[in-house]
């Protein structure tokens, strides 16, 4: 499944739907959910809070108040809503699946008690040892390794409290991609992303009982080493090894060519080029300068 819709539907029916008011003069074809990291035209993304969502045409905000330069539809509980709205979508016109017709070529090595739902793609010379589950949405390249007990694109912790303090679980609209030449160890599980994909680049090596949480993207020939944990929308560049038990705060961005110590927990975001150790991480030195 992706975050586009069968069909587009009317922004005054999208309000209708889940009771709230529309402005008069909003005539707009929605044909998507947005995040709101990555909008999109034509589209409705809830917004609670941090840097605003960039605008697009025809972009809907449900948000707790009107924000200047954003057509806003003001509610109380946004998440809230727009899980209704993703609900009315799923049992009406429906959101576009991807990799409609699941692809394995034939050099493809599966084992045994592999599970591999529909709507996955699985590039020449792949190798999935036994156990391993591969849920709908996921695409992977060539020449990976997907080793025993591993989860791919399976739904991740996801959940908030509505108006009323309940706890209600986020729907996962997105996926999991994996580049080329990519490595996934024994018991590890890559979740897919709430809104958009999450995507591990080429080269990328992954150890055993690592935990990448929705919607993180990892850059190329990184290395994520056992018991590190990524919890959602964390970003991370090329060339960078996080080492073992590391934890990285969500929304956090690490860049190139970085190194994390053993057991660092990365509360903030850390520049390209550096080393950083401890309990909160704190830099150790650039490359290149002495400490």
């Amino acid at each position: 499944m992706s975050n586009l819709f069968n069909s587009t539907i009317g922004i005054k029916e999208i309000a209708s739907i889940i009771n709230i008011e529309c402005p008069p003069d909003f005539n707009m074809e929605i044909s998507s959910i947005s995040d709101s990291n990555a909008t999109l035209e034509n589209s409705v993304c809830d917004y609670i809070k941090g840097p605003l969502p960039s605008p697009k045409n025809n972009l809907i905000l449900f948000t707790k108040k009107s924000i200047e330069g954003y057509n806003c539809i003001i509610t109380d509980s946004p998440q809230e809503d727009i899980l209704m709205v993703i609900n009315h979508i799923e049992s009406t016109i429906g959101f576009k699946k991807k990799y409609e017709n699941t692809k394995i070529p034939s050099s493809v090595t599966i084992g045994h008690n592999v599970v591999i739902e529909k709507n996955v793609e699985i590039g020449k010379g792949t190798i999935i040892e036994h156990n391993v589950v591969i849920h709908s949405g996921t695409k992977i390249g060539e020449n990976c390794l997907i080793r025993t007990h591993s989860s791919i694109g399976g739904d991740g912790f996801g959940f908030f409290r509505n108006k009323n303090n309940q706890l209600l679980k986020q729907p996962h609209l997105g996926g999991v991609v994996l580049g080329n030449n990519v490595e996934i160890g024994s018991n590890s599980c890559i979740v897919r992303g709430i809104i958009n994909d999450t995507i591990i680049c080429d080269n990328v090596k992954i150890d055993n009982l690592v935990h990448v949480a929705h919607d993180c993207y990892v850059g190329n020939d990184t290395f994520l080493t056992a018991c590190a944990e990524l919890s959602g929308y964390v970003t991370i560049g090329k060339n960078t090894s996080i080492a073992p038990n590391t934890t990285i705060k969500q929304r956090i961005k690490i860049g190139d060519n970085v190194i994390s110590g053993m057991g660092a927990v990365i509360f903030k975001n850390v520049e390209d080029n550096s080393i950083v150790v401890g309990n909160p991480a704190k830099p150790l030195r650039k490359f290149g300068k002495k400490p």
